[in-house]
């Protein structure tokens, strides 16, 4: 956009003097010329493109529709199988609660304090952060007394994890790729009711580190409540709920508001009533101790754990999940790549890791594809992937393989923006900044010749089997393709 202003006032400067033989141009004639002029410049690539994607415009943004002909009440996977997912589940969702130490050494909570110690980045008024501001944040951690604390804790609502204990963020510049909404010290968002372990307090008592089943970072205290021994006994009682909706608010007994349930929030279920399901929630006493009410969710809404994986059920989550924004670390309780899919396949009681690389690495099987063509990759993924049950995975990204449509490979994924190049070797974005149906080569149209470093699929680094018992690929002449990490 700056280029293109300046772009605009050379223009201006030479309409102002441009002639005619001896005659300067008549005002009207200089106004119409520099409106075409940046028309122009603006529909040939200059400025902000958004959202003009051939894939989003053209393929139909229904998961629904992609189960024509298929049996949509046939399971994916088999009822034992999906059982044993279940029970793996819920012991890693449990995990922090049965630590009797922190899993991160205080070299761990430093770590960020030095990164952003040396690069604080800009804050939310396009300003440098000076690094007094990060030393500051550092001595009120008090780190030199880590670990201060060592109980079990849960979220009262949804909030965030923090990198810093600071609600302010940390841009690495002021672009669209580095600036907002990449807030660097965004690291996840938490669900309401979710278990922690609280290894620290700071020393104003306003912050708390914690740790989830997937990663650690700082929380508002305001957020958390304590839990005793009593509390997760019940919390636990192997029987649970699951949103299949989002963004579904919660009362309690007594009719109060506490929350806003997202689609994968779970919780302990109490009994089911008909149309209903009874379910308890944490709240907090005026101790911060965590304490047992009771909430109902509509069937409608929540299903108990799991939900069965048949075609029909699994493109009805999808679907909630379908044109949602997209949101760096949680940001503004939205979803990035890898949240998304988290969330999609917890209703299922498939748990997957936190970020899109160790997704596609730890999650199930996973298939190199890092040394074939885009062709023999998207021919790899149509004979090999299984539809809802892999993962398409390049650097940084993280997508959902639904099947084939006329020929292609089509993915779910939340995604920020696709790169452009024009004509003459100008790379650009477009931004897209919700989760989208596409091919494996969303924006393709906006490359110029197909650049190397334009096409989505050439990046394409391997795909994850998620299921036990799908099948391989045969092996490699070279070096072993296939890793089970």
């Amino acid at each position: 956009m700056v280029a293109l202003f300046k772009k605009i006032l050379k223009l201006r400067k030479k309409l102002r003097s441009a002639k005619i033989g001896n005659k300067r141009l008549p005002m009207k004639i200089k106004i119409c010329l520099l409106v075409g002029i940046l028309a122009i410049l603006i529909l040939s690539g200059y400025g902000h493109s958004q959202d003009r994607i051939k894939d989003i415009s053209t393929l139909k943004q229904d998961h629904a529709f992609y189960l024509s002909g298929k049996a949509a009440d046939s399971a994916i996977v088999d009822d034992e199988i999906q059982k044993a997912f279940n029970e793996s589940y819920t012991r890693r969702y449990f995990s922090v609660w049965h630590q009797d130490r922190p899993r991160c050494s205080r070299e761990d909570v430093l770590w960020d304090f030095n990164k952003y110690g040396e690069n604080p980045g800009y804050g939310e008024n396009q300003r440098r952060h000076e690094r007094s501001w990060v030393e500051a944040l550092k001595q009120n951690a008090s780190l030199d007394r880590y670990p201060n604390r060592g109980i079990r804790g849960i979220a009262l609502v949804n909030t965030d994890l923090r990198a810093l204990p600071t609600s302010r963020p940390c841009f690495e510049g002021l672009d669209s790729d580095s600036g907002y909404p990449f807030d660097r010290l965004q690291i996840s968002a938490i669900t309401a009711n979710s278990p922690v372990y609280v290894s620290h307090v700071s020393q104003d008592k306003a912050w708390v580190h914690v740790e989830t089943s997937t990663y650690f970072g700082w929380v508002n205290a305001r957020d958390i409540a304590f839990v005793e021994e009593s509390f997760a006994r019940s919390w636990q009682n192997g029987r649970y709920a699951v949103l299949i909706r989002d963004r579904i608010p919660i009362y309690n007994e007594k009719g109060r508001f506490c929350f806003k349930a997202p689609l994968g929030a779970q919780f302990p279920l109490l009994r089911e009533e008909g149309e209903f399901l009874d379910v308890m929630i944490a709240v907090a006493d005026e101790n911060r101790q965590a304490v047992l009410s009771v909430a109902r969710l509509a069937r409608e809404n929540a299903v108990p754990r799991p939900f069965k994986m048949t075609r029909a059920n699994l493109a009805r989550v999808a679907n909630e999940l379908i044109n949602q924004p997209y949101g760096w670390g949680g940001l503004h309780q939205n979803r990035d790549c890898s949240s998304m899919l988290m969330d999609f396949f917890a209703p299922f009681g498939i748990w997957l890791p936190r970020n899109s690389k160790q997704q596609a690495h730890e999650a199930g099987r996973f298939i190199d594809l890092g040394n074939l063509s885009p062709e023999e990759k998207e021919a790899a993924i149509l004979s090999y992937g299984i539809p809802y049950a892999t993962l398409i995975w390049r650097k940084g990204h993280i997508m959902l393989y639904m099947g084939s449509y006329e020929g292609k490979a089509l993915i779910f994924h939340n995604m920020w923006g696709v790169t452009t190049q024009d004509p003459r070797g100008r790379k650009g974005r477009k931004v897209v900044g919700r989760s989208v149906i596409t091919t494996l080569r969303p924006g393709i149209e906006s490359c110029n010749g197909r650049a190397p470093g334009c096409d989505p699929l050439q990046s394409v680094l391997g795909m994850t089997l998620l299921l036990p018992n799908a099948p391989m690929p045969p092996e490699p002449a070279s070096p072993s393709q296939v890793s089970n990490p």
